[in-house]
């Protein structure tokens, strides 16, 4: 189980799952304003939430299957 974890934690699909977590829910709840149109921020709110979807997916100690 440990072995497990410190594989998750040096996944750097997991850390780009977080990091695209974080920046979507701060993009969406307007703590940061890109100045664009609402439309163009509500598509990258959802590629970023895409993004974190196929982070969660993945099981990085499996080399052979997402």
């Amino acid at each position: 189980m440990a072995t497990k974890m410190q594989n998750r934690f040096k996944s750097k699909v997991l850390w780009g799952s977080l990091l695209s977590a974080i920046v979507a829910f701060l993009l969406g709840s307007g703590l940061i304003d890109l100045g664009l149109s609402k439309t163009i921020t509500d598509v990258i709110v959802f590629v970023l939430t895409v993004l974190t979807s196929l982070g969660i997916l993945n099981d990085p100690t499996n080399p052979t299957g997402f």
